[in-house]
């Protein structure tokens, strides 16, 4: 097994992962699933990750780490 991630050690982490999901919405939105009520609340088309969680995870170790 993995080590945990100490975020509390390292609070640039956090901030980083803000950042890229705050500059990086339609990516936020398919990380959190956006729902089919929600779109259609905001007249808009469904957002839908062509990559899976871990592959959405590795992007953001990436950018964090």
């Amino acid at each position: 097994r993995s080590p945990n991630i100490e975020w509390a050690k390292h609070p640039n982490w956090t901030w980083s992962l803000i950042t890229y999901l705050s500059d990086h919405p339609t990516f936020r939105t398919k990380l959190f699933s956006d729902s089919t009520a929600d779109a259609a609340k905001e007249n808009r088309s469904k957002a839908v990750a062509k990559d899976g969680k871990p592959q959405q995870y590795a992007v953001l170790a990436k950018h964090i780490f």
